[in-house]
């Protein structure tokens, strides 16, 4: 079984205007609301593909209400924890000029919340199954919260994946995640140096041996990928689509590689690629669908470098 984790979940609020004007009343002639969270992206693409993914996260208020109702809407299983506070909401104002995006603060997760959450993978994890974490955390957790998270997983023989960024994923690694989707600004501040795209497979080699990390996922954008798995080095080329949004490329390339891992790696970074490249095709929130996953796929080029 595939879970994801998603720690900081926001209700995502778009507005759509003609222009943004100071000083004047701006009609809005759109409003559309998202279930944000990285974790969350990962299992709509797993349920998109045919497969399932469990969503754990932490809801509250009626924000939370909203997230719950849109993804039953949506078919996406989810296991929420109740908290006291409210979610929080991140504001889009999308116009003809471009996006402005205000994200709201968060209140902060209580101990006895953060206690719940680890209870509940405790409860649900079991040998074999695979456990995607992802995102930032939200106020009152420490750094070490995902190093804490990948220790329970190991514990009890789940293979787990970190996708965070800065002192959250400097920790995580500490404990040995089986992998890590950095893209490559992640990587440099990880390593706290700039690496450069001819020092990726260098960089990520690195990552892997010093940390006993068995896959580091480096996404690239326009660039493809470069894996580092078991040591050996892979190359993904990117496959040429046209670009109309860019909302969870990422997340998407991460879901796609976690259905096949098992399988075969080659499968793993097929469906990975077909993923990412299928989720930029789309405009606004919509990720990859599978009959534009299913036709790119074929179109795959995977080199192995080392």
């Amino acid at each position: 079984m595939i879970f994801t984790l998603t720690m900081n979940p926001s209700l995502d609020r778009y507005l759509y205007i003609d222009d943004l004007v100071s000083d004047d009343s701006i009609r809005v002639k759109k409003i559309e609301d998202y279930a944000a969270g990285k974790g969350i992206d990962v299992s709509r693409v797993i349920k998109e593909m045919g497969e399932t993914a469990i969503a754990i996260c932490p809801l509250g208020g009626s924000n939370g209400e909203r997230i719950e109702f849109m993804l039953d809407n949506e078919k996406v299983l989810y296991a929420a924890v109740r908290i006291k506070e409210e979610t929080r909401m991140n504001i889009i104002v999308q116009s003809s000029k471009g996006q402005y995006r205000l994200n709201l603060p968060g209140k902060p997760l209580t101990t006895n919340e953060y206690e719940m959450i680890l209870d509940m993978l405790n409860t649900v994890l079991r040998k074999g199954d695979t456990l995607i974490a992802s995102g930032s955390l939200p106020a009152g957790l420490k750094s070490t919260t995902y190093s804490e998270i990948v220790k329970i997983a190991k514990e009890k023989g789940v293979r787990v994946y970190i996708d965070t960024d800065g002192d959250n994923l400097k920790e995580a690694v500490k404990e040995g995640p089986f992998g890590i989707k950095p893209n490559i600004h992640e990587l440099s501040r990880l390593l706290d140096r700039e690496v450069k795209f001819d020092e990726v497979e260098k960089a990520a080699k690195e990552v892997s041996t010093k940390y006993g990390i068995t896959d580091v996922l480096v996404t690239l954008g326009k660039d493809g990928s470069i894996i580092c798995s078991d040591r050996k080095m892979y190359r993904v080329y990117p496959i040429k689509v046209k670009v109309r949004g860019g909302v969870g490329a990422g997340d998407s390339f991460l879901a796609g590689f976690v259905q096949k891992r098992d399988e075969s790696l080659e499968e793993a970074l097929k469906l990975a690629s077909a993923c990412g490249a299928a989720s930029v095709m789309n405009e606004g929130t919509t990720l990859c669908k599978k009959k534009d996953v299913d036709a790119l796929i074929k179109e795959v080029k995977i080199e192995k470098i080392i």
